[in-house]
């Protein structure tokens, strides 16, 4: 149960962290960050969002997957990874 713990601590770390060195101007992020509403992510963020999801959890991204239950806030892109991790 620890592991699954720690796993999730590094998810939402890495998770924050990608947030906060690439859009600085809206750091710090909380859980509930509104980035596709709130106006902080545009499309090209959005791309390299995808990307580092990605390349950075070897998640293999689907257009289902590209929704505002997914991607919303940053408590929505942390449960995403861990849903799609399990997978």
């Amino acid at each position: 149960m620890l592991a699954a713990k720690k796993s999730e601590i590094d998810v939402a770390d890495t998770i924050y962290s990608y947030l906060s060195r690439r859009f600085p101007a809206y750091a710090p992020f909380t859980a509930d960050t509104l980035l596709l509403e709130g106006g902080v992510i545009d499309s090209l963020g959005f791309l390299e969002l995808m990307i580092f999801l990605g390349e950075g959890f070897g998640i293999i991204l689907d257009d289902e997957h590209f929704t505002p239950e997914n991607l919303g806030t940053p408590a929505d892109l942390i449960a995403f990874v861990l849903r799609e991790r399990r997978r």
